[in-house]
């Protein structure tokens, strides 16, 4: 049975970096991140966590879904899509009396599709040029 709580331990937030592929993290740097997260759900099986994803942003008008990770072992189980669930919910909460918010996200190659279902658009279209990225690394 999952359960759903809104804190990682650096360590285990890194461990799954590694688990799906990405770089693992400045022990320090990671904790930053997650400790200024506008939000963050992280999805629990027998106290192990097996995905997750979070938000940083203005707070305003801005918002960025960073970090949707779901464990090797517990992809195509639905997990991926709860996680979302919860990410909409929560920026859904935020657009009140007619606000109007900025979601981003750039979605890992061949994953765009699983972003559509949730109302999240390609770029680059008509209206809107590609994304686009820098690393700095000293």
């Amino acid at each position: 049975m999952l359960e759903f709580k809104q804190t990682i331990e650096e360590k285990a937030y890194n461990d799954m970096r590694e688990l799906v592929g990405w770089r693992r993290l400045d022990p320090q740097q990671a904790q930053t991140g997650l400790d200024n997260s506008i939000f963050t759900t992280v999805a629990y099986d027998a106290n192990e966590p097996v995905g997750m994803v979070r938000i940083v942003g203005d707070g305003g008008y801005m918002y960025l879904i960073v970090d949707v990770m779901v464990h090797p072992d517990h992809q195509k189980q639905g997990i991926g899509r709860m996680l979302l669930e919860r990410i909409n919910g929560f920026l859904g909460d935020l657009a009140f009396d007619g606000r109007v918010l900025m979601v981003n996200l750039m979605a890992t190659p061949g994953n765009e599709g699983f972003y559509e279902k949730f109302g999240y658009v390609r770029r680059p279209n008509e209206e809107m040029g590609s994304g686009m990225v820098r690393w700095i690394n000293r």
